[in-house]
């Protein structure tokens, strides 16, 4: 188990992006460091969560909503066949929360970053970093 680990964190919000740097000793662990800002990894990282974010903001603005992804999901995380799903989640200000492949969805409100207001949206419930996880259904 390394014994020096650093997480560094793009800004300040839940949906930041993270790296994690872990290492055995400190010559090691700064090695790492370095090579981390050197190589331009951080700058792709970077450009990759800016892409997906304009993807979320163009997806919103144009009403899109998630389709079912053809892809296979860990079934353990659903109710065994014969068995009746699990109950809905209690009602919102915006009615019942929908579901998805993966479950009941669960309600997001976070702030706007760059103009007032908050965004509001349904989020799927697979586990972080699900390859066929559903995008954010957002609620206008």
């Amino acid at each position: 188990m390394p014994e020096i680990s650093t997480s560094i964190k793009a800004h300040g919000g839940h949906d930041a992006t993270w790296v994690v740097i872990k290492a055995e000793t400190l010559g090691e662990f700064t090695e790492l460091l370095d090579g981390y800002t050197r190589s331009g990894i951080s700058a792709l990282v970077g450009e990759a969560v800016t892409a997906l974010r304009a993807e979320e903001i163009l997806g919103a603005q144009l009403g899109a909503r998630p389709v079912e992804h053809p892809g296979q999901y860990d079934r353990g995380h659903q109710a065994p066949a014969g068995q009746p799903p699990a109950q809905a989640a209690p009602a919102t200000p915006y009615g019942n929360a929908p579901t998805c492949p993966h479950g009941t969805k669960r309600f997001i409100e976070k702030p706007y970053r760059n103009k007032p207001g908050m965004w509001k949206a349904w989020g799927c419930p697979a586990p972080q970093g699900t390859p066929d996880a559903c995008g954010l259904e957002f609620i206008k």
